[in-house]
Order: structure tokens, then sequence, then C-alpha cells
């Protein structure tokens, strides 16, 4: 568990940066700057800037996944806001392992555990001496992530009174004993992740599932991205416990059409013979 006096522990603090600020324009380097100017020791880690623009539910999800990748103490910055400058609140907030900067906008909804302080950030001590209604990033959440290596959370202002939380579509069992889950994240190569986890696929243990998606029978349950002959889709359980879509050498999102949302059922055929 994060500690009392973990933000005063010896040896680099890690700050990671997850934004839809893209590799055009110098605003990460920007925020970087800003950062090593107040602690030249941190170490700064990009987790990725190619977010699309204004997608909180897709940041959500990536932030998720840093879930016990990063040591004790770690601090998140996480800046996909299109309410910047508006009167959404900007916040810290410590869970029982990390630490996370951002806006109070919803791409906080997947931490990695409980919550167990926050902070809405209003003492100006630790930002800015100037504030950007549009470049709050380096203005505000770069020096504050910068201070919170050195100093407690509740130095930076009160809890927050209420978190934002984004909607989670969860599966949902059917009376034929089905699983229905839905498409909710694509990635860099066009793999579609569901909702749909690797505990609740082991309920089907002792039978052949088939999987279906957008008017496409998929059939069983692949071990990896071979299985499956190319421009045909196909399933498997990926690196984050999740059933994952995919066609081989391509993109099951552009291939088949597949969208954010779209419904995947899971159907228990026969028991397995033997």
């Amino acid at each position: 568990m994060v500690g009392k006096n973990t933000v005063l522990a010896k040896g680099r603090r890690i700050i990671t940066l997850t934004t839809d600020f893209g590799h055009a324009d110098p605003w990460v380097g920007i925020m970087k700057g800003v950062m090593l100017s107040i602690n030249p020791d941190l170490a700064i880690v990009d987790i990725t800037h190619d977010i699309p623009p204004q997608d909180i539910k897709k940041a959500s999800f990536c932030l998720g996944g840093l879930a016990q990748t990063f040591p004790e103490g770690t601090i998140h910055i996480c800046i996909v806001d299109p309410g910047v400058g508006s009167k959404r609140d900007p916040v810290i907030i410590q869970t029982g392992r990390y630490f996370y900067v951002g806006p109070n906008n919803g791409v906080f909804s997947a931490l990695d555990s409980k919550v167990k302080k926050t902070a809405v950030i209003k003492n100006k001590k630790y930002v800015g001496k100037s504030m950007s209604a549009t470049f709050q990033g380096r203005d505000l959440f770069a020096p504050v992530a910068a201070h919170l290596a050195t100093t407690p959370i509740e130095k930076f202002g009160p809890p927050v009174k209420k978190l934002v939380k984004i909607s989670r579509p969860g599966p949902r069992w059917k009376r034929d004993g089905s699983l229905a889950g839905e498409i909710v994240y694509f990635d860099h190569f066009g793999n579609a992740y569901t909702n749909i986890t690797k505990e609740m696929l082991a309920r089907f243990k002792e039978k052949r599932p088939t999987i279906a998606t957008s008017g496409t029978e998929i059939g069983g349950l692949g071990f990896f991205y071979r299985s499956r002959r190319p421009g045909t889709l196909g399933a498997i359980i990926n690196g984050f416990d999740l059933m994952e879509l995919f066609t081989p050498d391509g993109s099951a999102r552009d291939e088949f059409g597949l969208k954010i949302g779209d419904r995947v059922v899971v159907s228990a055929t026969r028991k397995l013979s033997g």
C-alpha cells in the first residue's frame, strides 16, 4: 500500500503521460520541460499521446491497463480534456498503489484499486505563474505532478466531493445460458477488445462455445493469432484477460466493419466428447 510518506521516498520518482496531444506539436515536450525544471530527478514515461481527440472512454481504458505494471507511488497524468478552461475540477487521486493527476471528467473511471484520498487542486503555490484557458497541461497539471513527487496530497486542496465516472456496460448472462457482451476498445492493429473476461469464459469449460458478432459466427476461441486463416474473424484471450476479436495480418475493425458497442454473444453449442 502507498504509505503516508511514499511521496518522500528516495530514488527517482516516475511520472507517466497519457494524452490526446499527438506528436506533431511540441505540447508534450513543453510539459516535460516544466516538470524537469521543478524536479530534474524525475523519470518521465510516455504511455500514449495518440488517444483520439476528446475520447475520454479510450483514455480511461488505457489507464486501467496500467494497473500493477509500474512501481508503487508512480504518478499518472492523464489529459484528455474536452472541457479545458471550464468549471470541471482539476484533481489528484491517490489509490492503494498510484497517484493520478488530471481533469475530473471521467478519465479516471478505471483505476488500479480503491480510492484512498483525493484533492481538488486549489493551492496556487503548486501551479504555474499564469493560467492559460487552453494549455492547462503546461500551466497546471505538469507543475502539480512535479510537486506531488515531494509533497503530500493534502497540501494541494480539499477533497473532491464527487468523482465523475463513465458508465461502463457489463456483459450479461441470458436465460438460455449464453453470454452477451460488447466491443469496448480497438488497438492500433484494429483488434477489437470486448468486455468479456477470461473468468466469464471459464463457465463454458465443459462445452464448446460459439462466438458471434455483427452477423459473423467465429466458432471457438483460438490459442494464437495464426490459429485462423487470413480474411477470417477469430477470437482469443489477450494479455489483459479479455476476449479479443482479430483477423490474421489484417484489421478486424476495418475488414469486418466492427464498431465500439457492437454486440458479441458467446453460446454453448455442445458438450465436449471424451
